[in-house]
């Protein structure tokens, strides 16, 4: 009877360590560096960490949990509220869409998915920031932005996988 209890709540630990991992770079995502202006333009793991559950464990990785992620995030980083939960949503819905073009093949077609993703990713946040806010926003901050996180994605990903291979298999 103990180690059913035990197994079961072991099964449950690994159904939600992707849950936990983008919570986390959530959190990681709004503490503020210290350096003027790098805030602004430092990678969103979240959307990594999105996309990578979302290729391999997409049924880890329910909308909701998106949608309250995006929210939190919305609310630590002071974005219009609503605004990352429904980027991060279109993340996951456009990455569940494209996810066999991904999987079972070499990485560099995930990161090129990722870039593509992303790159959507980024102009809907820019352009809604700027519709919600009544004003153009510096794209060079979003291109910055955009850049770190595609260039990051891969040394994400290499933790990514690490923790699915021992945590979550």
């Amino acid at each position: 009877m103990k180690s059913d209890v035990l197994q079961h709540l072991d099964l449950w630990a690994r159904a939600i360590m992707p849950t936990i991992t983008t919570l986390l770079l959530a959190l990681l995502d709004a503490i503020p560096i210290g350096v003027p202006a790098i805030s602004d333009v430092s990678p969103l793991f979240t959307m990594m960490a999105i996309f990578y559950w979302a290729v391999y464990r997409p049924d880890l990785v329910p909308p909701f949990v998106v949608f309250l992620i995006g929210l939190l995030q919305d609310i630590l980083l002071g974005n219009p509220t609503g605004l990352f939960a429904l980027v991060l949503l279109g993340v996951l819905g456009a990455t569940l869409s494209q996810r066999m073009a991904f999987v079972g093949k070499p990485f560099v077609f995930a990161w090129l998915g990722f870039a593509v993703i992303s790159a959507a990713a980024f102009f809907t946040m820019w352009l809604l920031t700027c519709v919600l806010t009544t004003q153009i926003v510096l794209t060079t901050d979003v291109f910055f932005q955009y850049g770190l996180t595609t260039c990051c994605f891969p040394v994400a990903a290499w933790l990514f996988v690490r923790i699915h291979r021992h945590l979550v298999r």
